[in-house]
C-alpha cells in the first residue's frame, strides 16, 4: 500500500514538475520571448486595428444622430438649432458615448442644417492616424480625407 501511494505521489510531483514550466526552454524559445515588443508599444497591426474599433463606435454614434436628427426635424419641422434643443428633444435616450462625444466637442454637429444627400449633418473632429474623418450626411455616414470634408462643408445647400 505504502508503495502504490508513493508511486503516485511521485508521478503527481512529476506531472507537477512538467507542466508548471520549470523545464529550461530551448535556445529558439528563449530568443523568442526576448524579441516580443513590450505590451505598451504599438505596432502598425495594432494602431489599425484601434482606429477600425474607434471607427466603428462613431459610426454607430452617427446612426444614432442620424435618426434622433430626422425624427426631430420630422416633428418640430426644422432641424434642431443648438445642442440645447437637440439635448432636450432626445433626453435620456441617447447613448452616453453620443451625448459626451458631441459635448466634449470630438463630435461637430453642423446645427441648422436640412439632412439631404449633399449636407454634412456631423463630423469627427479629429482626423485619425490615416488623416480620414467620419462624417455624417443626411443620409450616410462616410469616411473621408480632411480635403474631402472640406469640399463637403463648403457646398453647402
Amino acid at each position: 500500500m505504502k508503495t502504490n501511494m508513493l508511486a503516485t505521489t511521485a508521478g503527481f510531483l512529476l506531472a507537477c514538475f512538467l507542466t508548471s514550466g520549470c523545464a529550461k526552454k530551448s535556445e529558439p524559445e528563449q530568443a523568442e520571448q526576448k524579441s516580443a515588443a513590450p505590451p505598451f508599444q504599438r505596432n502598425e497591426a495594432s494602431l489599425a486595428g484601434m482606429v477600425k474599433q474607434e471607427r466603428t463606435k462613431i459610426q454607430n454614434d452617427f446612426e444614432n444622430l442620424k435618426l434622433y436628427y430626422a425624427l426631430y426635424e420630422t416633428q418640430m419641422g426644422k432641424p434642431p438649432n443648438s445642442w440645447k434643443d437637440f439635448k432636450s428633444y432626445i433626453g435620456h435616450e441617447a447613448p452616453a458615448s453620443l451625448v459626451s462625444g458631441i459635448e466634449d466637442g470630438r463630435y461637430v454637429v453642423v446645427w441648422k442644417t436640412k439632412p439631404s444627400s449633399k449636407n454634412v449633418l456631423a463630423y469627427e473632429k479629429q482626423p485619425d492616424v490615416n488623416g480620414k474623418q467620419v462624417v455624417l450626411f443626411g443620409d450616410r455616414i462616410e469616411t473621408i480625407s480632411k480635403e474631402e470634408l472640406k469640399k463637403a462643408l463648403e457646398s453647402k445647400n
